[in-house]
């Protein structure tokens, strides 16, 4: 399997982002910092606690804020807190409206929360900021979050041709699970099985847990890993 098949998942983001932003001496910027070390360490409790404190701080930029929210957002979606979690994206879009991930994970929260046209606004509005974007898996990224709403609403066939745009722009490890779950719920099981076993030994090559994936998503890992 390709050495591009990277898994990204919501803690790790927005790091160009972040770089990007103009370095500060302020409690807020090193609150920030010791949320991302404890959400990359896995201790989400207390990145949650540092990404509010620093929030509270009051120092932070207006890119920095966007970030934290973001942060949060991405804590609380993990933590199952969903309607917390597009408050967060809310806040972080309203800073920075061009913020395509946050638009994202928005519309992947509001899909599970059954907001089905709102979610869908907010995946074509991140597809169309692929334009933008420098991170060369964001558009597969992206993608394969729309490809999950097309599945919630049991719109099969519009699911896995997003499963397969997002092939077509970039070989992306995640896209396989996706589809997996949408084949799963479809009852093809063999094709559900296949894609899922692909999609294992990427994570396996990059020793990656299942563990850091939401609820919902972990849901059906243990569904899937329950395929003979």
């Amino acid at each position: 399997m390709p050495a591009s098949m990277k898994i990204r998942v919501s803690s790790y983001l927005c790091i160009a982002l972040f770089a990007c932003v103009v370095a500060a001496r302020a409690a807020g910027l090193d609150l920030l910092k010791q949320g991302q070390a404890a959400e990359q360490a896995g201790r989400q409790n207390e990145a949650l606690l540092a990404y509010s404190q620093a929030i509270q701080a009051g120092d932070l930029t207006k890119g920095q804020l966007a970030f934290a929210y973001f942060s949060r957002g991405g804590i609380k979606g993990f933590l199952g807190d969903n309607v917390d979690g597009i408050a967060d994206f809310s806040k972080a879009i309203e800073l920075a409206p061009a913020y395509g991930q946050a638009r994202s994970l928005r519309g992947y929260l509001l899909g599970t929360i059954g907001q089905y046209d709102l979610a869908e606004k907010d995946h074509l509005t991140a597809i169309e900021l692929a334009k933008g974007e420098k991170w060369d898996e964001y558009l597969p990224w992206v993608l394969q979050h729309y490809a999950d709403l097309w599945r919630r609403r049991k719109e099969f066939d519009k699911a896995l041709s997003c499963c397969e745009r997002a092939l077509q722009a970039k070989e992306y490890a995640i896209v396989y699970f996706r589809r997996a779950w949408i084949y799963l719920d479809m009852g093809r099981l063999a094709e559900a099985k296949a894609n899922f076993d692909k999609f294992g030994l990427e994570m396996k090559r990059q020793k990656v847990s299942y563990d850091v994936f939401w609820p919902d998503e972990r849901g059906a890992i243990a569904r899937l890993q329950g395929l003979r």
